[in-house]
């Protein structure tokens, strides 16, 4: 990621919220908390030199991480709201540089696996955190064991993912040389600034998007994690996470692969 302008500012307010408005997300979470505020947070400095997607990322992290240190450091239930909020602060401003650089046009591909690689050392101190102050204040070992497999069950979940879409692209690609179309679909795909225009929506429109992101919840995406998070440490009940969601999380263990295998067979070309 850059901090060089290469599009032009916007010439009015109403350009620039509609210009950061490039993303639309299906998660519950990212939806209804973590895109409002991204577009509101960027909204007045945008165009300032002095932000970059990069620096945003690094406090992204440091914000999550001094979350989690909160939540260790004090047990009582402000601790747990308040490094709560610190840890989806941190998801708010993970948001902010990938919106910022479609904003600018500035993305890069290192600067895609920072994004990435910052993810998921935030979720691992994230589960990490939540497991050894639920294990402090009740001493129960599932509290110990739950985010464990939880997290290994996110992670090979999402490991399977991201070969299946490896995968994917090798199937495109030789879709699209048989067509004739391969130059196309390559410039379609090196470009690192792609956005989408946001839809002019009825109130009716509304209705149905916080509908689509209330049923997004049971898909359990991986953003959601922070909600739930929130939710536990809000009501006081650390095992709502440790013990239950984290249950459902495991199930990723094998899940995971065996949708993404099956997603593969059915696209993959006959030999």
């Amino acid at each position: 990621m850059q901090g060089r302008l290469e599009h032009p500012p916007s010439a009015s307010w109403s350009e620039r919220l509609y210009r950061l408005r490039n993303y639309q997300s299906k998660d519950f979470w990212a939806m209804i908390f973590a895109r409002p505020l991204t577009i509101l947070l960027l909204w007045p400095v945008a165009d300032a030199r002095w932000l970059t997607a990069a620096r945003i990322t690094w406090t992204s992290l440091a914000c999550k991480l001094v979350g989690m240190a909160v939540l260790l450091t004090f047990p009582g239930w402000g601790g747990g709201v308040l490094g709560g909020l610190l840890i989806n602060l941190g998801l708010v401003l993970d948001n902010m540089d990938g919106t910022l650089c479609r904003y600018r046009g500035t993305s890069t591909f290192s600067g895609y696996y920072l994004d990435k690689a910052v993810d998921i050392i935030g979720m691992a101190g994230m589960f990490s955190a939540i497991s050894l102050r639920a294990w402090w204040k009740d001493g129960n070992v599932l509290d110990v064991f739950g985010p464990f497999l939880g997290f290994a069950g996110c992670s090979v979940a999402a490991y399977c993912k991201w070969i299946a879409h490896r995968v994917e692209t090798d199937f495109d690609l030789m879709e699209h040389r048989d067509r004739g179309t391969l130059a196309e679909f390559v410039a379609r795909r090196v470009d690192q600034n792609p956005s989408t225009p946001p839809p002019n929506r009825t109130w009716r429109d509304w209705v149905a998007f916080f509908a689509r992101a209330v049923r997004s919840i049971l898909d359990f995406n991986e953003v959601d994690i922070y909600f739930f998070l929130l939710v536990a440490l809000v009501a006081g009940r650390e095992w709502i996470f440790t013990q239950v969601m984290c249950a459902f999380y495991a199930l990723g263990l094998i899940v995971g692969p065996a949708v993404f295998y099956v997603k593969l067979r059915r696209r993959e070309p006959p030999t």
